[in-house]
């Protein structure tokens, strides 16, 4: 839905404009991790107990579904994955099973 008249939708470009430029990349980091945090709690909300890798991935795959194909982004998500599990190994100098 998109009920803002056009004049308001100007002036809102405007007074972001008007900003310095190192305030608006600031802004844009923050809504971004906002975003971020906000897809990972309803993530965690539908899998309570998803593992952080597996959070990880399912971050990827929502954040990126539209620029790879579905073949394609599952293949991405699996050498994450072995990337992340052997990181982790590597930390805890164990084998994961």
């Amino acid at each position: 839905m998109n009920d803002t008249p056009d004049y308001v939708i100007q002036k809102q470009f405007e007074i972001i404009n008007s900003r310095p430029l190192s305030d608006r990349i600031a802004n844009l980091f923050e809504m971004t991790e906002l975003s971020r945090t906000i897809i990972k709690n309803r993530i965690k909300e539908r899998s309570p107990d998803i593992s952080e890798i597996d959070l990880k991935i399912e971050l990827f795959k929502l954040f990126y579904r539209f620029d790879f194909d579905s073949q394609t982004l599952e293949k991405i998500a699996e050498d994450m994955k072995q990337s992340l599990m052997n990181d982790k190994k590597d930390v805890y100098n164990i084998e994961l099973i």
